[in-house]
Formats: C-alpha cells, sequence, structure tokens
C-alpha cells in the first residue's frame, strides 16, 4: 500500500470514530419531539382512517355533556366577584323581594346574640387599644387609693440592698491623688523595675569572605556519592503524552468476532411500551378450549353446611 493509500484509511477510521452514536431502535417509537400550543397533529393521519366510518358507540361517545344550568339560569351558581382571584365571593345582588321581606320568628331567635349569665361579672374592663386582647390597665378603687400598706407589703416594696463591701466600677478617667503623685518606690519595685540584662553572644555577619581554601578545596567520593539525585528505576515508565501517534498496527487491526458480539449495544423496550400491556385480559384460545378437570370442579362448589 502506497503512502496515500494509508493516509486516506487513516481518515476514513478518524471521521468513523468522530461521528456521533446513532439512537437505539427504541428511541425511534418516540416518535419526533412534540410543540405544544399549535394546531398541527403529531402523526400523519393514514387514509383508511380518514375514509372510515364510525360506529354508533362511538358518536353516542362523542356527544358534549349536556349543560342542564342553562335550562334554570336562575339556579346556576352566582358569578365570582371580579377581584376575587379565582375565589367565590360573598358580594353578590340582593334581590328586592329578599329586601321587602319580613323574617320569621325563627330566624329572629337565631339572630339574636347569646347573652350573658346574671351572676358573670367581668374581671376587666378591655384596653381601647388591645386589639381584642384583655389589658392589664384598669381602674382603681377609691378605697385602695385611700388605704394604707401593712408592713409586710412596705418591707416587699423596698428595693433590694447592696451588700457592705460592695464596690461600683472605677470610672475611665479618675483623679489621682497627691499622696500617690509624692510617694516614692521602696528598692524592691525599682529593682523590679529595671529590664532584664542579656549577654551579648557571638554572631556574625550575614555575608562574609569565602576563604581561598575552601573554593579551591575538592570534595570527597562520599559526598559527591551523597549529592547525587536519586534515579529512577530501570522498569518506570514515564506518562504517556496526551497525543501520540497510533501504530499501524492498531490501524490495520480487524476485530474479532467477539468483540464485534460484545460491541453490539443492548436494546431495552421503554418502559412506557413494558408497563403497557394490551393483552393483559386477553384469554387465549387454548384456555377457551380447554376443559375443567373434575378436581377443580369439585374444589368450586359451594361447602355443603346442611341446612336447620
Amino acid at each position: 500500500m502506497t503512502r496515500k493509500e494509508l493516509l486516506s484509511k487513516r481518515r476514513e477510521r478518524i471521521v468513523q470514530l468522530s461521528t456521533p452514536k446513532v439512537s437505539k431502535a427504541v428511541w425511534a417509537t418516540l416518535g419526533p419531539p412534540v410543540v405544544w400550543g399549535n394546531q398541527e397533529l403529531m402523526r400523519p393521519i393514514s387514509k383508511a382512517a380518514l375514509k372510515c366510518q364510525t360506529s354508533n358507540h362511538l358518536l353516542s361517545l362523542s356527544v358534549p355533556k349536556k349543560n342542564f344550568q342553562r335550562d334554570h339560569p336562575e339556579k346556576c351558581c352566582r358569578d365570582y366577584f371580579t377581584y376575587s382571584c379565582g375565589r367565590s365571593s360573598v358580594i353578590w345582588q340582593v334581590q328586592s323581594s329578599a329586601m321587602k321581606a319580613n323574617a320569621s320568628k325563627r330566624i329572629e331567635e337565631l339572630s339574636r346574640p347569646k347573652s350573658v349569665p346574671s351572676g358573670y361579672e367581668e374581671d376587666r374592663l378591655s384596653y381601647v387599644l388591645g386589639c381584642g386582647r384583655s389589658s392589664p390597665i384598669w381602674t382603681v378603687n377609691k378605697s385602695a387609693l385611700s388605704s394604707n400598706a401593712p408592713e409586710r407589703v412596705n418591707d416587699l416594696a423596698r428595693p433590694k440592698s447592696l451588700h457592705q463591701s460592695y464596690k461600683p466600677s472605677r470610672e475611665v478617667v479618675w483623679l489621682i491623688s497627691d499622696a500617690a503623685k509624692n510617694a516614692k518606690t521602696p528598692p524592691s519595685i525599682e529593682s523590679l523595675s529595671r529590664p532584664k540584662e542579656r549577654l551579648d553572644l557571638p554572631s556574625r555577619d550575614p555575608e562574609w569572605v569565602i576563604k581561598k581554601s575552601t573554593l579551591s578545596a575538592h570534595t570527597t567520593a562520599r559526598v559527591e556519592d551523597l549529592s547525587k539525585p536519586k534515579k529512577l528505576t530501570d522498569r518506570y515508565i514515564p506518562n504517556r503524552d496526551v497525543e501520540w501517534k497510533v501504530s499501524h498496527a492498531a490501524l490495520n487491526a480487524k476485530p474479532t468476532e467477539r468483540i464485534k458480539g460484545l460491541a453490539v449495544p443492548l436494546l431495552r423496550d421503554d418502559m412506557d411500551h413494558v408497563q403497557f400491556d394490551p393483552l393483559a385480559f386477553k384469554v387465549k384460545t387454548s384456555a377457551l378450549k380447554g376443559k375443567i378437570p373434575s378436581r377443580i370442579y369439585d374444589l368450586a362448589r359451594p361447602v355443603d353446611r346442611g341446612g336447620n
């Protein structure tokens, strides 16, 4: 084979590998994508379906349900209020006859509010701004205002006293006393206030002159062995590059029958088709022609309990 033929085969192989995977046979059963909101059909109707005649049963099923409210418009549901947000509104037009009608005695009895028992006494008057809740504000009796509290109440009314040794927090800024200003420190405090004396240890500058002997010195064999970097093993294989040349044998290789069999994709039915079985309730012809054995016929008979 010439070089041009080899290059053409390589290009064909690359194009074959770069093509996307073809959809499976099961995916084809789903049909084309459907766009909602238009009057187009999902799939074209066959000519036989267009020419066929419907049965009486289909015609009866296709008749829309009758709206019985049109015969009695006065009994229909009330229209929803304009601003009811989809909920039925309590606001509707009241008939003139209802405005002039007189309520019966039963309706008048039901419309009366529930009366409070005679012995009921309200503990506290509800506050004006209490929002329906009882308020702790109430009127104080004159006798309570002019009464004298006992000693026990006076003791309980006194605030809790502080401890004798209690000292409040010092202010941020305070005045220094004259005694503290004119005081003399003892020798022990002076000795403690002195900084710690540290001895000057021998140190050298970060830069210094290298001796000529060190510049002309030769290292020993041991130091040279230790300075050598660690070598890789003989069997070490480095990582392959991202791009590499495909060998001629790999390009011209042919897969075996076993590999071809493993490369065939598994065709699994869709769950919509698996769960839907149109022949689930169909009785087989062999079951229709079969005969019931005597044992099953005996078991199918009801138990005779014997009449009293």
